[in-house]
């Protein structure tokens, strides 16, 4: 429990502790006040990356400029009771979410509201004392970004991806199974699964836009090995994606065998669901292929594309359709279809990845503090 509590206090956390205290230390040396203001805008410009720092910093500089401008404008012409001070900062708003700076807007009407809180006839030293206040704010959290170590979103992301890989993985194996022997996992289960895997699929996503940020300022790696990363990303959203129809395929194909009483499987099905059986099998030792090719530098041999397989599939249909005939060849084919296509697409985008391999450097992961 102590050591979860101590991994709360990330890096951020800390440069952010850090910026604010530095933030107030300048506006007391300076002897500048509101120093708050100055805490709050460090707080607000202390970003993941370098990249999204500096990004946030030209918005904030260009938010205040326009509401503490908007503001002076606003004060000198109409005063500064309530119900001015109310329009203004409608105005405000709008005039900052029309040029899309929507980011900054309650930063810029904070530092808005200040100007207009100030003697009528000060307004002028009153806004340039605050943008003092903002700037030093905006210059500590960029300092402290820029030289504090950045986290290594690297390995996280690393690590995510082959977590996401094996729920993924499973996930589609153990609903395939299930249609195979009508035995589907339950509904709480498969909920609480797709949970866990939306989750870390969002997080890993985030995670790999700030490694590509981050990137930017630090050593660059090849473009072609990012490529590949989100490459294999997109293959484990697809296969999250198409686990979730195989769901709805079992569910429906066994109330469509309960309407008709629960008929026993001729042998003739039985051959066909033999060739998913295999199908999926053969999914389970080409993603594991391809897990220790990108994860651990194992040479990926070409895998031939090619219609054996689904040529014998096909065979064992016809003799399947044989013995049955009409709307109930219909409705069964139709669940057999979405789960014999998923494998199918599944296994191809495996091979797609040995297709396009041309004896480039793999992801070798012992150079990372990767941890499966």
């Amino acid at each position: 429990m102590t050591h979860k509590r101590f991994n709360l206090v990330g890096a951020r956390i800390i440069k952010t502790g850090i910026a604010v205290a530095l933030a107030l230390y300048i506006c007391s040396l300076l002897q500048i006040s509101p120093r708050v203001f100055a805490a709050v805008s460090a707080v607000m410009n202390i970003q993941p990356s370098i990249y999204r720092s500096f990004k946030n910093a030209i918005e904030q500089v260009l938010t205040h400029v326009i509401s503490v401008g908007i503001a002076v404008v606003g004060g000198y012409l109409f005063g500064t009771n309530p119900v001015t001070i109310g329009l203004i900062t409608i105005v405000i708003i709008t005039t900052i979410v029309r040029i899309k700076l929507l980011p900054g807007v309650a930063m810029g009407v904070v530092a808005a509201i200040f100007v207009l809180d100030a003697p009528h006839h000060d307004f002028l030293n009153h806004a340039l004392t605050r943008s003092y206040v903002v700037f030093i704010g905006l210059g500590t959290a960029l300092m402290v970004n820029s030289f504090l170590p950045q986290p290594r979103y690297k390995d996280a992301l690393l690590n995510n991806l082959a977590k996401l890989n094996k729920l993924t993985a499973n996930f589609f194996q153990d609903l395939v199974q299930g249609f195979i022997n009508l035995n589907p996992i339950s509904d709480a289960e498969f909920e609480s699964r797709k949970k866990e895997i939306k989750e870390l699929l969002r997080l890993t996503r985030t995670q790999f836009e700030l490694h590509k940020e981050q990137s930017k300022y630090q050593s660059r790696l090849p473009y072609d090995i990012q490529e590949k990363w989100e490459k294999y990303l997109d293959y484990n959203v697809k296969l999250y994606y198409k686990s979730q129809e195989l769901h709805d395929a079992t569910k429906q194909r066994i109330e469509w065998r309960k309407e008709r009483g629960d008929p026993p499987i001729s042998t003739e099905f039985k051959m066909v669901l033999g060739m998913l059986e295999r199908g999926i099998n053969s999914f389970i030792s080409l993603n594991g292929q391809l897990y220790e090719h990108i994860y651990y530098g194992k040479p990926l041999s070409r895998i031939p594309i090619n219609e054996q397989f689904w040529e014998e599939f096909s065979y064992f249909i016809d003799r399947w359709h044989v013995r049955m005939t009409g709307s109930s060849f219909l409705h069964a084919f139709m669940y057999v279809s979405v789960v014999a296509n998923h494998i199918k697409w599944a296994s191809r985008s495996i091979k797609e990845f040995s297709q396009n391999h041309k004896g480039e450097p793999s992801l070798l992961l012992h150079e990372t503090s990767f941890k499966a």
